[in-house]
């Protein structure tokens, strides 16, 4: 009974750790607009971007400045005056797709938590089993 409380608890924080990740990272860097990300193109303080597509529309981009800090944004869906800028300035971009293993991980999380939940739930209501406490 005790074990399997325990290796619920285990596996549910497991997952709660997991799926905080993708947020805890995103989080840590700094937010920049669209217009001061092209400000920063533009005077050549940028040195590499990633800019990860979406089906939304808009596009989020991660951003190396020469300084050494690290910048996110979100470009409009049509975004060719910011890649034109960054052409001009020989900006090193790299464009990934959206969907991974990391974006299934973390649309697939809250209902990870979810059924690590209920399986602790359920591991305590019945503890010897799901038919011994059915009167029948």
């Amino acid at each position: 009974m005790k074990s399997k409380v325990l290796i619920a608890i285990i596996v549910g924080a497991m997952l709660i750790c997991l799926a905080s990740v993708p947020w805890i990272s995103l989080r840590s860097l700094t937010k920049m607009t669209y217009s001061q990300f092209l400000e920063q193109v533009r005077a050549g303080n940028v040195a590499s971007t990633t800019v990860i597509s979406s089906n939304s529309g808009a596009a989020q981009a991660t951003c190396r400045l020469k300084g050494g800090d690290t910048v996110r944004t979100v470009l409009p869906a049509d975004y060719r005056d910011a890649m034109a800028a960054m052409q001009d300035k020989r900006v090193d971009v790299e464009i990934e797709d959206s969907s991974g293993p990391l974006r299934l991980v973390s649309n697939a999380a809250p209902f990870l938590v979810l059924l690590a939940v209920w399986i602790f739930l359920f591991v305590r209501k019945f503890p010897n089993g799901p038919r011994q406490g059915v009167p029948g």
